[in-house]
């Protein structure tokens, strides 16, 4: 048991220290070239490790519909919103909507008929609802730019969090049936493939020589530690662990982002922000009290 909380700890840690990574890659790199980067790389990696587990990626024809989908989600879509999003506007933000990827799930599988209605999720729904307006508040009232403000910012990271969330719960199925390993490694090599239009759109801006080693250090962490080495553990932990038990701790992971980033850039804390952190930590507590009661009851939850 201790060692899965350490595990838990790791997890979290490299969770809320991703947002910060992903600013300073930004810095030296622009969000879609650098997204095709990253994910061909983790793709790759993914792929050696299958291998060396002497696996085979050996999805059937029909299959292909849902993994075209499931990789535009998680590649194109979602790095758009997340990269796109944390460079107009910043990781802290990044970190405190990926808090809300439960409440999210919960509905989205309510949508698609895989879990049942609870009241309790409304209540959830509508405090993280208010969270994110609190959060995006202060954009509006100081009139951002359409076109480059945060308020673009924080919009594009919503959808990065509805993305993320949409794929957590269509790829359910094939994971269920081939395994993390072989789904995710199929879905990142094929949303990389996907994504190579979209390089067009900002590849002239890629200036390898310019890129400061900070720069190289957060591409190298959101490739290598977090497409790859988190991904792992969290599935190792998911394989000896009650699930939503474990969100309990993983979803704490904003207050790491929120704290070094003001630590390592000095961003300012409005008090909105405050507001919103504590009401999306409430609708968090309610989605992890749902969970709970719904597995004293024997009532299947969206986990």
């Amino acid at each position: 048991m201790i060692r899965v909380f350490c595990l838990l700890a790791l997890i979290t840690m490299i969770a809320g220290v991703t947002p910060i990574a992903a600013r300073m890659a930004l810095d030296g790199f622009p969000p879609m070239t650098m997204a095709w980067f990253r994910f061909g790389s983790a793709g790759f990696l993914l792929w050696l490790t299958l291998r060396c587990r002497k696996k085979r990626l050996d999805f059937r024809r029909e299959d292909l519909p849902m993994l075209i989908g499931l990789a535009l989600i998680c590649v194109p879509i979602n790095q758009y919103g997340f990269l796109v999003g944390i460079k107009k506007a910043n990781a802290s933000h990044a970190g405190l909507f990926y808090a809300l990827a439960p409440v999210l799930v919960f509905w989205i599988s309510l949508l698609f008929r895989k879990t049942t209605y609870n009241h309790l999720m409304l209540v959830a729904a509508l405090l993280a609802a208010a969270g994110a307006g609190c959060v995006i508040w202060p954009s509006f009232r100081l009139g951002c730019a359409w076109t480059g403000g945060t308020l673009v910012g924080d919009l594009l990271l919503l959808l990065a969090i509805v993305s993320w969330a949409l794929f957590v719960v269509l790829s359910k199925p094939l994971i269920s049936r081939f395994g993390a390993l072989k789904t995710l490694t199929a879905v990142f090599l094929l949303g990389t493939l996907l994504h190579t239009p979209f390089v067009c759109f900002d590849l002239h801006q890629l200036d390898i020589r310019a890129a400061r080693w900070t720069a190289w250090a957060g591409f190298a962490y959101i490739t290598g530690v977090t497409c790859y080495v988190n991904y792992l553990l969290i599935y190792l932990v998911l394989a000896r662990y009650e699930a939503t038990r474990a969100m309990i701790v993983v979803n704490g992971s904003f207050l790491i982002t929120v704290f070094v980033e003001w630590l390592a850039f000095r961003e300012p804390l409005t008090r909105y922000f405050f507001y919103g952190t504590v009401l999306i930590l409430v609708a968090i507590s309610l989605d992890v009290l749902r969970g709970l009661w719904s597995r004293k009851d024997g009532s299947v939850s969206s986990d």
